[in-house]
């Protein structure tokens, strides 16, 4: 019996993945640096064990860039993908980018973190909180 939950690819099919372990809370972050690197109003990410994250082809393409002292977003060189982020200060832990998931999240969205950076052409809060830092109700486990 296979511990997998979670399948996901890039855009072109390069890198594929599985998941072996639930994905931790999310939500939207609308921080700056998460907008630059998903060309879109927000984000939304959950964190993993990266003992859990086992990739199926394309590991060895994946490009990695610092986007702020100690966090790397990474990437599909081929198409572009943001495949997950690592930070330093969260050893053990990547935050995989829920869009390119090819199975069901099975979950909610949260919170907005960041909401002050948010674009000025989104305000759809919905009934979510909204927070100007990163909540403890989305932190990994």
């Amino acid at each position: 019996m296979s511990d997998v939950l979670h399948r996901g690819s890039c855009l072109c099919g390069t890198i594929r993945f599985e998941i072996e372990a639930p994905l931790g809370p999310f939500g939207f972050c609308h921080c700056n640096t998460c907008r630059k690197a998903s060309g879109t109003a927000f984000t939304a990410n959950a964190s993993v064990p990266r003992d859990k994250l086992r990739f199926l082809s394309g590991e060895e393409t994946i490009r990695r860039y610092e986007s702020s002292p100690g966090k790397f977003r990474c990437f599909c060189p081929n198409c572009g993908s943001p495949i997950y982020k690592e930070a330093a200060e969260l050893p053990g832990m990547v935050r995989i980018r829920l869009g390119i998931l090819d199975t069901p999240v099975g979950d909610k969205p949260r919170a907005h973190a960041f909401w002050s950076e948010r674009a000025d052409w989104y305000d759809l809060k919905g009934d979510m909180p909204v927070f100007d830092t990163w909540p403890d109700l989305l932190k990994g486990k």
